[in-house]
């Protein structure tokens, strides 16, 4: 469920994170996009955690000046992109609905999909896939984001003086850019940021799978930092460094280098074995690293070792270069500019009527609009005063009485709308029901109800197969005395309409004793509707009727 943008000449795209905001000046013409600039800076310590934004303040003055720095102080409007765990996901399969109807279906079974209080999350959804054939639907990847998390970004983004347009969710924006990517068969990218790690597998453009791990770069630039005597402020430098086996090299031994990636390492391998697990007939041909950590030196060698996939860094896959200036600008910044594409719609309705009420505010105030403003009511009224102002006047009294009477004839309006939202909310949640009418659950349990109730303490069910139609069950009973009591039962059941045996065999077991045993398959009643249309063909008898 995208949200709409507005169509201003120049729009932030910003992701904080625990350790850096990274931030991207964007235009934006129509369908078409620009980066204009990209940088990073430092988030203030303890101001951020997991994403959340604790230190609303300090993150909106560090923003502040970094927006100055850069020559985009002027910018006010912005687009904040997500990523943190706190944000749950989830993919369902719904019905074939339309487009229109996804946002009602999705919001009516929240609370099934999330096992939380749901008055707490704001909910949103990326349709993935229509799927066809013989069980259609719609693939969605339904996402609930807590209030509290998007509140800090509200308070952040009122500090620094901007104006929200979307709030969008990391995963959803590198799945609007990378599903764009030519390749064959699933592909596994791997986001590295400074803490968590964010993995996407996509095959022919379709949307398979994204996993959030908790490790990221951080253990290496840390390492790095400590090993040079650096101090915490130098970050952003040594994390530029680390790139460079030389460096690393001078600061840390080989064995200190690979215990500091060992974490994000073991991430990313399990990651690709549950889905190796999870999808068997679609293999991963290609691991391609991208994100602020990507480029750490020996971690795509560790990579492609520890997975025995071929791992490449995005800036060496064909045709990237279409969603940004530069390569290395989509490797960086891929949710940032992501969050152009098709963002989200986690916004609050308080603040969407909010931020109207301030744009309408700041179009009053600005010059240019109020002078062309004030000119045009002069001239209005210089021509009005040149009319016969009395006459009109006379006429417009008139007309307001007539609105006036025809506004208290159509009052009853209102409870003919508030009637239609009833019955719409109601007609929504029966289309839910419907896609799940042809469950056969409930003639399974009827049949095991009377299979409890009525069946002799001396059966033995061996085996029992069960599908759509009905069950097929293996019977062993004493004797034929008991099998014949077991089949009298079994037709007297309410729950069955077609009854068959096999044939009857007496066993011979250890110790002298014998049983017998026999195959039984009961079909389940068919609706009356099915059984009018397949009376000609339907030649078995009910089992109530059978001899």
């Amino acid at each position: 469920m995208a949200a709409k943008l507005l169509t201003s000449a120049r729009l932030l795209n910003i992701e904080v994170g625990d350790r850096l905001t990274k931030v991207c000046v964007s235009t934006r013409h129509g369908k078409n996009y620009q980066i204009l600039d990209s940088f990073m800076l430092q988030t203030p310590d303890g101001a951020v955690n997991d994403g959340i934004i604790g230190d609303a303040d300090a993150v909106a003055q560090a923003l502040t000046g970094a927006l100055a720095e850069h020559g985009a102080q002027d910018v006010k409007n912005v687009i904040f992109t997500l990523a943190s765990a706190k944000v749950a996901s989830r993919e369902v399969l719904l019905p074939p609905v339309k487009d229109n109807r996804i946002k009602t279906v999705i919001e009516t079974n929240a609370a099934d999909y999330f096992p939380v209080d749901m008055s707490n999350y704001r909910v949103s959804y990326s349709l993935l896939e229509r799927v066809t054939g013989d069980n259609p639907g719609c693939r969605v990847l339904v996402m609930a984001v807590p209030r509290t998390l998007i509140e800090g970004y509200i308070k952040a983004a009122d500090a620094a003086g901007l104006l929200i347009d979307a709030i969008d969710f990391c995963g959803n924006s590198q799945y609007q850019v990378l599903r764009g990517v030519k390749a064959e068969g699933a592909v596994m990218y791997v986001d590295v940021n400074v803490t968590n790690t964010f993995v996407t597998f996509i095959h022919n453009g379709v949307l398979l799978l994204q996993r959030n791990i908790a490790a990221g770069g951080d253990e290496l630039v840390n390492a790095a930092i400590h090993a040079a005597g650096r101090e915490d402020a130098d970050y952003l430098r040594t994390l530029r460094e680390a790139g460079d086996p030389l460096f690393l090299d001078g600061v840390m031994d080989k064995e200190q280098q690979s215990d500091a990636l060992s974490r994000l390492v073991s991430g990313i391998v399990r990651s690709a074995d549950f889905f190796k697990s999870d999808h068997t007939d679609v293999p991963i041909t290609q691991v391609v690293l991208m994100g602020t950590c990507s480029r750490l030196a020996g971690l795509r060698q560790e990579v492609q070792e520890e997975t025995e996939i071929d791992t490449v860094l995005i800036t060496d896959v064909e045709g990237i270069r279409f969603v940004a200036n530069s390569p290395e600008g989509v490797s960086a910044y891929i949710s940032c500019i992501g969050s152009l594409v098709a963002p989200l719609d986690l916004l609050p309705e308080e603040y969407n009527a909010r931020s109207q009420k301030r744009k309408s505010r700041d179009a009053q105030r600005d010059p240019i609009r109020t002078g062309i403003i004030i000119a045009c009511a002069c001239a209005a009224v210089g021509i009005v005063i040149s009319a016969l102002a009395v006459a009109r006047y006379a006429v417009n009294v008139s007309a307001e009485k007539k609105m006036q009477a025809r506004i208290s004839e159509l009052s009853y309006v209102q409870d003919v709308y508030d009637t239609y939202v009833a019955y719409k909310k109601t007609d929504d949640s029966l289309t839910v029901a419907e896609g799940y009418a042809s469950d056969k659950n409930s003639q399974l349990v009827a049949f095991l109800s009377e299979l409890e109730m009525k069946m002799p303490s001396s059966i033995l069910v061996l085996s029992a197969t069960c599908d759509e139609k009905g069950v097929t069950m293996n019977v062993t009973v004493p004797g034929f005395n008991e099998a014949a009591a077991v089949l009298s039962e079994l037709r007297s059941f309410d729950s069955i309409a077609v009854l068959q045996v096999s044939a009857i065999a007496k066993n011979a077991e250890e110790g002298g004793a014998t049983t017998v045993s026999f195959s039984v398959s009961c079909g389940y009643p068919v609706p009356a509707t099915a059984t009018d249309a397949a009376a000609p063909a339907n030649t078995a008898a009910p089992a109530n009727a059978a001899q």
